[in-house]
């Protein structure tokens, strides 16, 4: 093919090719959705359709999410600001046993509607097929690979009651489903074992899916049953499963959550290590913050941990007796109520006190931290999200320095205003973050960029993404890395990334630098299927 007749070639870059392998100054000449040829500076010379002059900036593969949420965000938000303005131009979705599909019973369709109301979009499609059909039409400006969610995929066999059945017929059916979305191009197996209906699953069902994910050599990707008390345990029971399946093991967002559990990270560190002696590919994505956010009624004890959001809002409602007992309760509780902050609610009484403590809503409030949740929970439990500072700095740290951990928001793409509730600062800032922690415990820059990009795209088989390579995807981020960084907080979530000029998915290029609208011209992204290779 003629080079003369090509569409664009980026010049005068520095360019980090996700290698990790020193910088070289360069240029990328890229055709259609395909990076065709990469030189050094001056090695070619081409005339093409459009010249783009990097100016001595960083030119690198686009940044991977390895752990994003943003199954139906990006049917509401298709621009994914939250993602494009921090360089990721690839999202790993349905993550924590959590994905919009398979969708084949009337239960599954009303559950999954009621978590996902906000966006205002109707689940008519019944598989991932349609799912991925549905969301292409919508031209999201990412790539997005989606997992299969277990806690989904289960429901829809065994409903969410949290019935252990534990039937042969049952695991079949299962093993069948899933069969089916991977078959239909599903990335792998997610599971969120600490939530219903997955948290009631036993070895026996879990194993049988781990023999499917062999077949079509598919991940396993695991929110573990413990991230405190039990975490060792959970980390062993996903090991054990892994070795039944395709050997390939995610472990979403490794923590140690709660400073009385901070001590387990050497031994997690040794099972995960051994483990790859032995042979399994053992990796973890983490976001760069030592707050987690998740539903605010994690902080409900007892019968409440196997209730949805949407049955809590209603109890809670309809029994005013139980939640006075309950007030009583958390109250007397050793929780420190100034390190639960509420991350979002749409109840208007409480938008205001977004990124605030639990504490100091109700000083402000003269109530109690207790009856102050039970409000929130009562108004609006669904979209009420906590965020709880249980982790280490110093375990932060250890984690980053493994070179098999790499970047996962564990967030929803945004707009960057409220319109879709407001967000972790991790949704704004992760990418930038994390490469500065990198850097500052003296990984290079080149390292830390191959961690973001290479890394992920080895990790979940994208294998003609994440480097800057002949006849790989023309995914590319523009970047100063010196002003790489991330202003976003608690109170000010949606802060645009400082850094990044410019953006190219599958070849279309946005100019991000004086994008005073935020908003985008070209929506490029495509959802990636895995191909079966038997």
């Amino acid at each position: 093919m003629d080079p003369q007749t090509k569409d664009l070639l980026l010049f005068n870059a520095r360019i980090m090719d996700g290698s990790a392998g020193k910088a070289f100054p360069g240029e990328v000449l890229i055709s259609g959705d395909r990076i065709l040829c990469t030189g050094k500076k001056g090695e070619y010379t081409f005339s093409c359709c459009q010249k783009i002059d990097c100016g001595n900036l960083v030119l690198a593969p686009g940044f991977i999410d390895a752990h994003s949420h943003s199954d139906l965000s990006l049917f509401a938000a298709p621009d994914a600001p939250s993602s494009i303005f921090q360089g990721v131009t690839t999202l790993i979705t349905g993550n924590c046993g959590l994905s919009p599909f398979p969708v084949i019973t009337e239960e599954v369709r009303e559950h999954l509607q009621q978590i996902y109301e906000k966006y205002n979009e109707k689940i008519q499609w019944n598989d991932f097929s349609g799912y991925a059909a549905e969301l292409q039409k919508r031209s999201p400006a990412v790539n997005i690979l989606p997992l299969c969610g277990h806690n989904t995929l289960k429901a829809n066999i065994d409903g969410y009651d949290g019935r252990k059945n534990g039937k042969k017929e049952d695991y079949i059916s299962l093993v069948a489903l899933l069969d089916k979305m991977l078959s239909q191009g599903a990335g792998g197996l997610s599971t969120g074992l600490l939530y219903i209906p997955g948290r009631t699953s036993e070895n026996g069902e879990l194993a049988a899916l781990m023999g499917c994910l062999k077949k079509f050599n598919r991940i396993y990707a695991t929110h573990l049953r413990s991230e405190g008390k039990a975490l060792t345990e959970a980390v062993r029971e996903a090991i054990a499963l892994a070795k039944c399946g395709s050997r390939k093991l995610q472990i979403s967002h490794l923590k140690t959550s709660g400073r009385t559990f901070w001590h387990k990270l050497p031994e997690v560190f040794n099972c995960l290590e051994q483990a790859q002696k032995d042979g399994v590919l053992v990796t973890a994505d983490r976001y760069p913050y030592t707050f987690s956010a998740t539903s605010l009624s994690l902080v409900l004890p007892g019968q409440y941990e196997e209730m949805t959001d949407s049955a809590i809002r209603e109890k809670l409602a309809a029994d005013h007796a139980e939640r006075e007992r309950l007030a009583g309760e958390l109250d007397s509780s050793p929780r420190n109520w100034t390190e639960v902050l509420l991350a979002d609610t749409q109840w208007e009484k409480m938008k205001s006190f977004r990124g605030k403590s639990i504490k100091e809503i109700a000083d402000a409030l003269r109530s109690t931290p207790g009856k102050t949740v039970l409000d929130i929970l009562t108004a609006d439990a669904p979209n009420a999200m906590g965020a709880f500072a249980g982790m280490s700095r110093e375990n932060l740290a250890k984690i980053l320095q493994k070179d098999y951990v790499c970047c996962g928001s564990d967030e929803t793409s945004r707009p960057f205003d409220d319109s879709l509730g407001r967000s972790h600062p991790r949704n704004f800032g992760s990418f930038p973050r994390f490469f500065q922690l990198l850097c500052s415990l003296g990984f290079s820059q080149e390292e830390a960029v191959a961690r973001m990009t290479a890394l992920p795209a080895k990790i979940f088989s994208l294998h003609d993404r994440g480097r800057i390579r002949e006849g790989c995807k023309a995914d590319l981020v523009l970047f100063d890395p010196e002003k790489l960084d991330s202003n976003a907080d608690f109170i000010h979530p949606h802060t645009k990334a400082e850094g990044i000029r410019a953006v190219i998915v599958n070849g279309c290029m946005e100019d991000l630098e004086g994008n005073g609208k935020n908003t985008l011209r070209k929506r490029n992204g495509q959802v990636l299927k895995l191909k079966t290779a038997f």
